[in-house]
């Protein structure tokens, strides 16, 4: 999308930024010196252009070198593009490294000033909002110690709150909101929404897929250097997270993959009876890179995450429900077979796992070798906001040992099971906040919503 230059705060044009890589010290003092030949060429950004308009909120995005943050860099003026022009409106506070400026030997309130003067805010300007910035940093009588003393919590408190109160005309803003805890980020998000109303443009690159969608009205993906997509960000988010998967559409020319695509589309739904739930759009996580872990009787042949409607999905709101897809091939016999997910939260901790022995569903006595196992799991995503990885995995039992379950304790279930498969790390998916009330209000604490109840009596 095109504005007009009176619309437009920041225009990047055909940018490239391409660095001489060197083996080694030697050849880069060579090649500095004597202007040798050395040193091979790695493109960082290869031709991007986009404009971004006058108080709009606006996320890069992209994969570790992407290219996402040498964008910034250059947005920033802290680098300068190999080629290819940037034109910037207004007065511009990057929040790139958060605290870089502080002397840890200077109290808190010293530290505001210096690193006010960094940003290029001059005296009395500041003197009007040190209290502002004091309340928004929360750190109480700490401010008047040395930075040194502080915890890593306090340090980037101060130091976001200090760029944050900068009156510049563009932010932008290098991963700084995933300091703090929740309660301090979203004390940041309602300062940045009181920005925005106020017309400032914010550019916001961040791995936290829930926050660009959230926030940024628009955003940009970047691949490898280049523009993968450009757009809302909802649908930005979306073509990140199926960047990586495996399309069995690109394996042969357009249209006969389209045919063969469709072909197993038809038939994995005439094979699968999962009632009204049919899968409408065949994207599946890469498994290529995953190590499969089992005794060779079932392979995992693919995963995938979709919605209600048979849409591949990568971010959910709190709450709704997410549809598990998996098809196995058994290469041996095997008895009742059985099927799992265990999902880990950002931390790596599991957060959640279930298998069709605690779900109790309808299960075949025994497959034959050759078959093919289609698995729908449905996990409803009360999940606390942010990314998580899952594990799968399968295993069997014998159908009478199966029929004795419900009088056996988990140890003596797990000593009959034979664990088949199993993958960790298969993919991720991302969780934003329910879209009930105030998007900043937290619907509970912690990392699930579990059920449960609350009773209150009062007598006088």
């Amino acid at each position: 999308m095109s504005y007009n230059s009176e619309e437009v705060a920041i225009r990047v044009n055909n940018v490239s930024k391409v660095y001489k890589i060197f083996d080694t010290a030697g050849k880069r003092f060579m090649y500095h010196m004597f202007h040798t030949k050395s040193g091979r060429n790695f493109v960082a950004l290869d031709n991007v252009s986009f404009d971004v308009k006058r108080g709009e909120s606006f996320g890069i995005i992209g994969r570790n070198g992407s290219g996402k943050s040498t964008m910034l860099q250059i947005l920033a003026g802290i680098i300068k593009a190999t080629s290819g022009e940037v034109e910037i409106h207004g007065k511009v506070a990057a929040l790139l490294e958060l605290g870089s400026g502080f002397n840890p030997e200077s109290t808190g309130f010293e530290n505001i000033y210096m690193n006010a003067a960094i940003l290029g805010v001059p005296k009395d300007k500041i003197d009007s909002k040190v209290d502002e910035i004091i309340e928004f940093a929360d750190i109480g009588d700490f401010v008047n110690q040395p930075v040194k003393t502080y915890s890593s919590g306090m340090f980037v408190r101060l130091a976001f709150a200090v760029a944050i109160n900068v009156d510049a005309d563009i932010l932008l803003i290098d991963e700084a909101l995933a300091v703090g805890d929740v309660f301090f980020r979203q004390k940041c998000y309602s300062k940045l929404n009181q920005l925005k109303e106020e017309g400032k443009t914010i550019i916001l690159v961040s791995h936290g897929m829930n926050e660009v969608e959230q926030f940024c009205e628009r955003a940009l993906l970047l691949n490898k250097g280049r523009i993968a997509e450009l757009g809302d960000s909802r649908e930005v988010v979306k073509k990140y997270y199926i960047l990586d998967i495996k399309k069995e559409t690109e394996e042969e020319g357009e249209k006969k993959a389209e045919e063969q695509r469709q072909d197993r589309l038809t038939n994995t739904n005439e094979i699968c009876d999962f009632g009204n739930w049919k899968i409408k759009e065949p994207l599946y996580y890469d498994l290529s890179q995953n190590t499969e872990i089992g005794n060779e009787k079932v392979h995992i042949l693919k995963v995938g995450i979709f919605d209600s409607e048979g849409y591949a999905k990568r971010v959910f709101a709190q709450g709704e429900w997410a549809y598990f897809f998996a098809e196995l091939e058994v290469k041996q016999h095997i008895d009742v077979p059985l099927w799992g997910i265990v999902l880990y939260d950002q931390k790596n901790i599991i957060v959640h796992g279930k298998d069709s022995l605690q779900l109790d569903c309808d299960v075949p006595p025994a497959v034959d070798k050759g078959n093919h196992i289609f698995v729908l799991q449905r996990i409803k995503m009360d999940l606390g906001i942010g990314d998580y990885t899952f594990d799968v995995g399968t295993a069997t039992m014998d159908y009478h040992d199966y029929e004795k379950r419900p009088y056996r304790n988990q140890e003596e279930v797990n000593e009959t099971m034979e664990r088949l498969s199993t993958m960790a790390h298969v993919g991720n998916f991302s969780i934003h906040t329910k879209p009930v009330g105030d998007p900043m209000q937290l619907m509970f604490h912690g990392c699930a919503d579990l059920p449960g109840d609350i009773k209150m009596v009062v007598k006088g």
